[in-house]
């Protein structure tokens, strides 16, 4: 375990350990699960005390070939010091530096080694929130997320704002592949035309995702319980809106959604389709123009509301019918339709519309973001109320992977990894 991931368990530990620990008149279950979370808690603390040590060993080697040997590449890579015990710990210090100017050498240490010398201004009050606590809010949010969980995610490091990939420009696989690789056969043709791939360069830069957050005078004197509810409320603040954005999001300025996509293939409605309804053909028809690639992670991402439509969703069979959605039989596990688990969320468009149920690959979706989340405080917007505002700054971007739908051979329907259904008005 690297020591990023020992830090984040380590806070997670720490959370669940206060947690129960404020319990009044706990179950002896309970008292046996503390005693456990300590004992785990208090091995994560003795690795991450011998991972410090290795570390401090290794940063003393100035010159490994005058010692007559050389450390593993492994040992040279920089790790994101562990100042603070916890998050409001830092939101402290911060908040110290705001009324009294005097600064705490940790935050120095911190903001040094997250942002480097080309980013981050202190006289403007910004400081980087440390390593492990911003890394582990975003991939507990991750990880709470049924898409965001699925998406195709890579976290920025060093002082880089962006990645860059080469992508094959395609829009058809009927005679060629990678935008024009072609093959032959000799007995076919006297001459051999040379081919080439067409590719272009993509670049996504992280865009700010901006928060505020504010706190009472009594609730400064509790930092166990601010650590957890800034925590908790910034992983739910963060998964709601980059799903919102990597459903529908414009582009500008902010991740660029899967209904934005020029990848998008729309299936049209049923002649006489009754209004805001979801019909088996529907289906069928959305689930066949699937681009199947290795690794394909397809869902149903779908309203909440279309929910009651499938409850009386059938396969015609003469002149009746057979139901084919199978719903979930125990908590945790997702319904499925065609074998693809049904995602919910609010985020798609309102039943009826264009963009309200959609067959996706979710690993098409490439996400961008930056471990670090940056804070600034004022005790002057709310200044007659007693309340202390941090400004929280987190560095995020995605966009789907796939620019265009693609043709194949001896058939008029392009596939694509997302495809939804047209407005039934």
């Amino acid at each position: 375990m690297k020591l990023e991931a020992l830090y984040a368990k380590a806070n997670e530990l720490q959370t669940k350990v206060n947690d129960l620990q404020a319990k009044e008149n706990r179950t002896a279950e309970e008292n046996e699960q503390l005693n456990s979370l300590v004992n785990e808690w208090e091995g994560i603390e003795n690795q991450i005390d011998t991972e410090e040590k290795v570390q401090k060993l290794n940063d003393k080697i100035k010159e490994p070939e005058n010692r007559g040997w050389r450390p593993a590449a492994e040992a040279k890579n920089h790790q994101f010091p562990r100042e603070f015990k916890n998050l409001t710990d830092q939101l402290i210090s911060i908040r110290n530096f705001g009324e009294t100017g005097r600064m705490d050498d940790r935050l120095l240490k911190v903001n040094n080694a997250a942002l480097g010398a080309n980013e981050g201004n202190l006289t403007e009050g910004g400081f980087a929130i440390q390593q492990d606590f911003g890394g582990l809010i975003m991939e507990s949010a991750a990880s709470a997320g049924d898409i965001l969980s699925r998406v195709d995610t890579y976290q920025i490091s060093g002082n880089s704002n962006s990645m860059k990939w080469v992508e094959v420009v395609e829009d058809s696989i009927a005679t060629s592949v990678f935008g024009g690789i072609r093959v032959y056969w000799a007995a076919e043709a006297n001459e051999v035309e040379a081919t080439k791939p067409k590719l272009q360069e993509k670049e996504l830069k992280l865009e700010k995702l901006m928060g505020l957050a504010y706190t009472t005078y009594e609730m400064d004197a509790d930092s166990n319980f601010v650590d957890q509810l800034y925590t908790r409320a910034f992983q739910l603040a963060i998964r709601r809106e980059v799903e919102a954005c990597i459903v529908a999001g414009t582009g500008a300025g902010k991740p660029k959604g899967l209904l934005k996509s020029g990848a998008l293939v729309t299936v049209p409605k049923e002649q006489g389709q009754a209004a805001a309804t979801v019909l088996w053909s529907n289906m069928s028809k959305m689930y066949n123009r699937r681009l199947m690639m290795p690794g394909s992670n397809y869902v149903w991402l779908v309203h909440p509301d279309l929910q009651e439509q499938f409850d009386f969703l059938e396969f015609p069979v003469g002149v009746g019918g057979v139901p084919i959605y199978l719903q979930q039989t125990q908590v945790g596990q997702l319904s499925t339709i065609k074998g693809l688990p049904i995602v919910e969320t609010d985020n798609c468009s309102a039943l009826g519309t264009l963009g309200d149920i959609n067959c996706v690959d979710l690993s098409d979706y490439a996400l961008i973001y930056k471990g670090g989340i940056d804070s600034a405080d004022s005790i002057h917007v709310e200044f007659l109320s007693a309340q202390r505002c941090f400004r929280f700054i987190f560095r995020v971007n995605g966009m789907p992977k796939t620019s265009s739908a693609i043709a194949i051979k001896n058939s008029p329907n392009k596939r694509s990894p997302i495809t939804t259904l047209a407005t039934r008005a």
